[in-house]
């Protein structure tokens, strides 16, 4: 993926990258504001030792490094049991060794003949205690080590321990800062695996950039396709309608240049859209002039004659297998449009064999033959062969997916499965977009004289509008 792609990623993903920093940084904030605050005091040790004032430069610089020596050692032996037990004698308190080593630390700084030492504890009093009882308790273990005789090496006390007044942790900032930090990239790390691993198509960008194949246009979801499946004729001033005309304009356009009479319209997976798209792309067509006839070729869930509003008892498996004469099995879906619909018929127990054989290619040669266009609705590209078997006997295959919905691997796949067969795909449409304010909602529904006006009152129009029944001429 490059720059653009993760950029587009984590653009789509933005909301479950900002929940994962936002959980993140309240457990951080809920960890640091419930630990206990623990608080430190230092004090500061020098270590020297004794010179005649009329030392010579070689025994002051021999000095120095023995006391730089001692001072290192020294630091190591701050936590040494004597030490300890004289600061539990002093504060009346009872550290073991380790209680005491996790309380105080000594650093010696490099370079230096000094010693800094830190004690800390939830009490800042004790804290405060504990480090001048080493500074008092430290020189006097230091002096006992070099037996009866004077210590050459004497240690001073030369910052006696403060008061803390502010807890050195939890430091509630840098925990804040940590919790967005790791919550940013447990948020795009989950974003990316989700990317790689389940990754949908989410928009016509999408759609293009994993085929390589033109986007004819792009559906917004319809809320009442159960209740309103025929946007055309239902709401024919509306920008859904609008996008099954664009639809409709770049197919011109493909079907023109290549001479096509019929084509497939399937998808990947089912419920993606594909039939509701093939009716109304139909209609569309229809109201445009052309002579379409829709074919319900999905012999194995058919549904187009309950979406096209009609009742049938015939179609094509009774023209295929009972001889039944093909004008009598199609059914004219509106009285106005030269829009006629061949349903599924009985259903038969070998589709794919009925679809491939010789008297279904007769079949759709003679309704190439009355029709300017053939629609051909087909099963899923990814459960049946069908779609493949009939996209090689038309003019090609128009595959629909769903945004948000099928995987960017089934819609490859689906696209493969046709070139593999040598049938032309004509292109991509994207269905169920989320819906957005569009500019040309607004100008779309006004009507712009008084005449439109008069009869948008008299026939509402637009999205919101009443369903217009479907009333066709003839039912078989």
């Amino acid at each position: 993926m490059d720059l653009r792609q993760y950029a587009r990623m984590l653009r789509a993903h933005w909301l479950l990258i900002a929940v994962s920093v936002l959980v993140c940084t309240a457990l951080a904030a809920a960890l640091a504001w419930t630990r206990s605050p623990t608080y430190a005091a230092e004090t500061q040790l020098y270590v020297s030792t004794s010179l005649p004032g009329d030392a010579s430069p070689t025994e002051r610089y021999a000095d120095i490094l023995l006391s730089q020596q001692r001072a290192v050692s020294y630091a190591e032996l701050i936590a040494s049991p004597p030490v300890v037990q004289a600061v539990n004698d002093q504060l009346g308190l009872s550290l073991s060794p380790e209680e005491f080593r996790a309380k105080v630390g000594a650093v010696r700084p490099e370079g230096t003949v000094l010693i800094d030492v830190t004690a800390t504890d939830r009490s800042p009093r004790l804290a405060q205690e504990i480090a001048q009882a080493v500074g008092t308790e430290f020189p006097s273990f230091v002096e006992s080590l070099d037996g009866q005789g004077p210590s050459p090496v004497d240690v001073h006390v030369t910052s006696p321990a403060q008061l803390p007044t502010q807890p050195v942790s939890p430091q509630k900032t840098l925990y804040l800062l940590l919790g967005m930090l790791v919550g940013l990239m447990l948020g795009i790390g989950i974003t990316v695996i989700r990317e790689a691993l389940w990754r949908r198509i989410r928009d016509a960008e999408d759609a293009a950039e994993a085929t390589g194949l033109p986007v004819l246009g792009s559906i917004a979801e319809q809320r009442r396709a159960t209740r309103e499946p025929l946007v055309m004729l239902n709401s024919p001033v509306s920008v859904r309608a609008e996008e099954y005309r664009r639809v409709r304009t770049n197919l011109d356009t493909l079907i023109k240049e290549g001479g096509i009479q019929s084509l497939v319209v399937s998808s990947a997976t089912p419920g993606e859209g594909k039939t509701l798209i093939a009716a109304n792309l139909s209609i569309a067509f229809a109201q445009s002039g052309h002579r379409v006839v829709l074919v319900d070729a999905d012999l194995r869930r058919p549904t187009l004659a309950d979406v096209m509003g009609l009742t049938l008892v015939q179609g094509l498996t009774d023209v295929l297998t009972n001889g039944v004469p093909l004008e009598r099995a199609l059914a004219s879906c509106d009285p106005e449009l030269d829009l006629h619909l061949l349903a599924a018929g009985s259903p038969p127990q070998n589709p794919s064999d009925l679809l491939g054989s010789h008297r279904f290619a007769a079949v759709l040669g003679a309704l190439s033959m009355r029709a300017d266009l053939v629609i051909l609705d087909t099963p899923a590209l990814l459960l049946a062969t069908e779609a493949a078997v009939l996209a090689r006997l038309t003019g090609g295959a128009v595959v629909v997916t769903r945004a948000g919905s099928t995987r960017v691997d089934q819609l490859v796949d689906a696209v493969e499965s046709l070139h593999s067969v040598d049938a032309r795909v004509l292109g991509v449409v994207v269905n169920g977009l989320r819906p957005r304010r569009r500019y040309g909602a607004a100008y779309l529904s006004q009507p712009s004289s008084k005449g439109e006006r008069d009869q948008s009152s008299a026939e509402p129009a637009g999205e919101d509008a009443p369903a217009r029944a479907v009333s066709p001429s003839s039912r078989a």
